[in-house]
């Protein structure tokens, strides 16, 4: 982390600047600065515009010090602003010190604890527009610093400064601001003026980057994690958001039901009374239309606010009514749905319609804001003190149904991936402890090197919630009626997710046990650079990342279509073998660096059946409507290594009235989770309930799909050898297009008889088939508005075999399900034959938000499908 400021200019500042009054007059308004003021219509402040303005802060001002807190996806700097009184700038060490202290009870006796919690300050983090689009709160971060910086508050600045260190981020998403900005700027006086991009404004997420909160695959949800949980422990935590136009003003906490059970009953009572706060102060300055305990439940936990609830740190969500980015909206009293319209407990003030602009956001977010700020300074030594209790509780008390500890085995199906899952725990703040030697834990025995995560330990409820299967509660809209929704998962269940065993155990034990700090990396024998053959295990992904890397190095590999045994190894069928030769040994030799991918070797592979793999050439479509699926899996793509061509509409038609070879270029194409119809015409058929969100305007080479054109080149491709990979809906495109032999089961089934919010099922694996090669027989795949596939005797052309299947009972492994009996046996993932080539069908989400790694196979084994014999 990099202050901007040098030792001399502090020094300066601090002489010259020391009266709060006089130095009130020393700083460049964000007006000045910008030449229009915050939140003018049509008027927005870039990225660059907004690191400027802060630099500017951080020379003239020496109450506000700007940190780099990490870099972006796209390498932008991610600046922060601790903003306190000079002195508590000069000893943040000090505090930042103090809050670790407090953090970790085992060696802080309580009276103790209060006088740390006395001479401590309230650390609070506000951070602004993760979704770029919600771009208000990037644009009154200005202002909130210059107001804090110069005194400019309803209340004593020095005062309640002089007990608060206010962390600032003014967007933790600067390569989507910058776009969007770009995009407004562009389009302003057009008919496009205020309209949606036509790519995601994160490079791989999308609005999904608010669901990486404990995967931390984003750069920039790895630097304000650090911030969170590492380097700077703040007590509370704001993300600022918007919504949709027409309800609400604004959301603030309380949530609405249900909660995670894990969250400790102190940090709800925490959240409720700032949100309590924040309302008040909104209404008596004549804000209305804030709403509270609707909407926005209490459950989720992968979201930038929502994991701090399990940290202990008291996480608050405000979401604002939207305009379109900068341009006003005029809304008629009639468009506000009637539950926003009467006046309820909840919303005791609505908001009668009218027009609604930028700055209107500005001001109910700077309220709301420099109110949590004042509360955090009026409740200082409670939250320092309180922060030490619930850590304090979290290590002393056993809640319900609290296991002692989590047992993470040696031996897995993939231990590359279970060492990642260490990995992303630690990173999160998990304690984690190696087994030294062999122990008996819920009477089984464990060997040496299996990880324990015990749950007395500073952050138990966010270790507990992340290792533990969910079960959400059958909430309906009434007794047998449909049912409510969560707002996001219902289950995230991690290593069900990556396909990692590990089991609770509920009484204690004795072992012999190390903390870590890091995954220990005991690296692995390097491979006998004279082997005339290597052997790669199919049930490792790290595996197929080299596969990837070989390939490119023009690597002669098969797939064993058989078990293969050597003198010291077994391993399934799928498992690759690989000729040594240039370049080879040195590609196997750097991944076995760190205990990552174990290279067995043979002498001979005459006798093993097998079939050639070739380097795929893969295109991957990338619609005009910013798909987030997609993104995702370029993630996934970019994370494994794996090479693509990205196709956008025009690759699919041929100029000039011929007709396009997709065959001549392409080995693979792969279609991510998109509605067929998106795929094909651009728009959303229009009886999807997601019709009316894709009613925007786009320019003209924006519009359209792949059109019918497209689809006739895909049959072609397929008819002639290609290979089509369509994910969860995406699938729709074979079926409705192609008439595969497959239909969806649960297509027009009312929701009050079949529910399934993004959770995890329990399916059954074909692992002898290509596609389920290096798959355990069971697994968890993330059932996210998924399918249930069923398949018939083809005819004609057709061939087609079920890989995977949902379980015969017993289907739910985490999360919601109604209707079990409508999905169980149905196929999951079914490979299909269509003269010389094949579709792939993978009917849910096998790399969702690149946190599934346990189902990334089903994919990846489309991609290195075994060639036929002879070609």
């Amino acid at each position: 982390m990099i202050s901007f400021r040098s030792a001399r200019q502090a020094l300066v500042a601090t002489l010259l600047l020391a009266v709060w009054p006089l130095s009130a007059m020393a700083q460049t308004s964000p007006e000045a600065y910008l030449g229009h003021p915050v939140g003018a219509d049509r008027k927005l402040a870039d990225y660059n515009q907004i690191k400027a303005y802060f630099e500017k802060l951080d020379e003239e001002s020496p109450r506000l010090t700007l940190f780099t807190i990490g870099e972006s996806t796209l390498k932008r700097p991610i600046i922060m602003a601790a903003i306190s009184t000079e002195e508590n700038l000069a000893r943040l060490d000090r505090y930042r010190e103090i809050a670790g202290k407090l953090r970790d009870p085992r060696s802080l006796p309580p009276e103790e604890a209060r006088a740390l919690a006395k001479e401590g300050k309230a650390i609070l983090l506000i951070t602004c527009s993760l979704h770029a689009s919600e771009i208000a709160a990037s644009q009154m971060s200005l202002e909130l610093a210059y107001k804090l910086v110069t005194g400019d508050t309803p209340f004593d600045a020095a005062g309640i400064l002089s007990d608060v260190i206010v962390l600032l981020v003014p967007s933790h998403n600067p390569d989507g601001n910058q776009m969007v900005v770009d995009w407004y700027r562009k389009h302003v006086g057009t008919k496009y003026e205020g309209g949606p991009m036509p790519w995601l404004y994160h490079h791989y997420a999308g609005h999904d980057n608010n669901r990486d909160w404990f995967m931390f695959n984003l750069a920039e949800t790895r630097a304000v994690t650090k911030v969170l949980y590492h380097d700077w422990l703040p007590q509370i935590h704001i993300d600022e958001h918007q919504m949709g136009s027409t309800a609400a003003r604004l959301f603030i906490p309380p949530f609405m039901n249900p909660p995670v059970p894990n969250v400790q009953p102190l940090l709800w009572r925490g959240v409720n009374l700032c949100g309590a706060n924040m309302a008040y102060d909104l209404q008596r300055n004549g804000f209305r239309g804030v709403n509270h305990g609707r909407s926005f439940t209490g459950w989720w936990i992968g979201a930038c606010d929502d994991t701090s609830w399990l940290h202990n740190v008291i996480g608050l969500l405000s979401e604002m009514a939207s305009v379109q980015l900068a341009t006003p909206i005029y809304i008629e009293p009639n468009e506000i749905p009637q539950a926003y319209y009467e006046k309820m407990m909840e919303f005791p003030d609505p908001w009668p319609g009218g027009w609604w602009r930028l700055r209107d956001i500005v001001d109910y977010e700077l309220t709301l804001s420099l109110s949590l700020v004042k509360t955090a300074a009026l409740h200082k030594e409670n939250f320092l003190f309180d922060f030490y209790r619930m850590y304090k509780n979290s290590i002393e008390q056993v809640d319900k149904n609290q296991p002692y500890a989590f047992v993470i085995p040696a031996a897995q199906h993939d231990r590359q991936t279970m060492l990642r899952m260490i990995r992303i725990l630690l990173f999160g703040g998990v304690e984690i402890h190696e087994a030294k030697a062999e122990f008996i834990a819920g009477g089984k025995v464990y060997p040496a090197g299996s990880f324990v995560v015990k749950m007395a330990q500073p952050y138990k409820p966010y270790a507990w919630a992340l290792l533990e299967r969910q079960t959400y509660p059958d909430l309906r809209q009434y007794p047998d009626g449909p049912p409510v929704p969560p707002y996001d998962n219902a289950g995230w269940t991690l290593p069900l997710q990556m396909g990692v065993a590990c089991e609770p155990v509920d009484g204690p034990f004795e072992a012999e046990l190390e903390m870590i700090e890091e995954v220990p990396e005991r690296g692995l024998p390097q491979p006998d650079a004279s082997a005339p053959w290597y052997v790669l295990d199919c049930r490792s992904n790290i595996s197929y990342s080299a596969v990837f890397s070989l390939l490119k190095e023009k690597a002669e590999i098969f797939r064993a279509r058989e078990a293969v045994k050597g003198t010291d190894f077994e391993v399934p069928a799928g498992s690759f073998l690989v000729k040594n030769g240039p370049g080879v040994p040195k590609v196997l030799g750097s991944l076995a660096q760190g205990d990552y991918l174990p290279a067995h070797t043979m002498a001979d592979i005459a006798a093993v059946p097998k079939a050639a793999v070739k380097n795929p050439r893969i295109g991957f479509y990338q619609s005009w409507r910013s798909n987030m699926d997609e993104g995702w899996t370029r993630y996934v793509f970019d994370d494994l290594g794996v090479p693509y061509t990205t196709l956008h509409n025009d690759a699919f038609k041929g100029a000039k009235g011929k007709k396009v070879d997709l065959g001549a270029h392409y080995d693979v194409i792969v279609f991510a989770d998109e509605d067929p119809e998106v795929i094909k015409t651009g728009k959303r058929d229009p009886s999807s309930p997601y019709a009316r969100y894709f009613s925007g305007n786009w320019p003209p080479e924006y519009e359209g799909g792949i059109e019918k054109e497209g689809i006739e080149a895909l049959k072609a491709f397929v008819e002639n050898g290609g290979i089509l990979v369509t994910l969860n809906n995406a699938c729709g495109l074979a079926m409705k297009e192609f008439q595969a032999p497959v239909r969806n089961v649960l297509e027009r089934v009312e929701r009050s008889k079949f529910f399934c919010p993004t959770s995890l099922l329990r399916i059954e694996v074909d692992n002898t088939a290509p596609l389920g090669y290096g798959m355990p027989e069971k697994a968890a795949a993330m059932f996210s508005d998924g399918l249930a596939l069923s398949t018939w005797v083809p005819s004609g052309d057709w061939d087609r075999r079920v890989v995977a299947s949902y379980a015969e009972k017993d289907v739910l492994l985490s999360g919601w399900l109604l209707g079990e009996d409508i999905i169980a046996r149905r196929a999951a993932v079914v490979d299909t034959e269509y003269k010389k080539g094949r579709i792939v069908l993978i009917g849910f989400s096998c790399q969702n938000r690149a946190q599934t790694h346990g189902t990334y196979k089903f994919l990846l084994n489309a991609l290195l499908y075994p060639r036929p014999e002879g070609e």
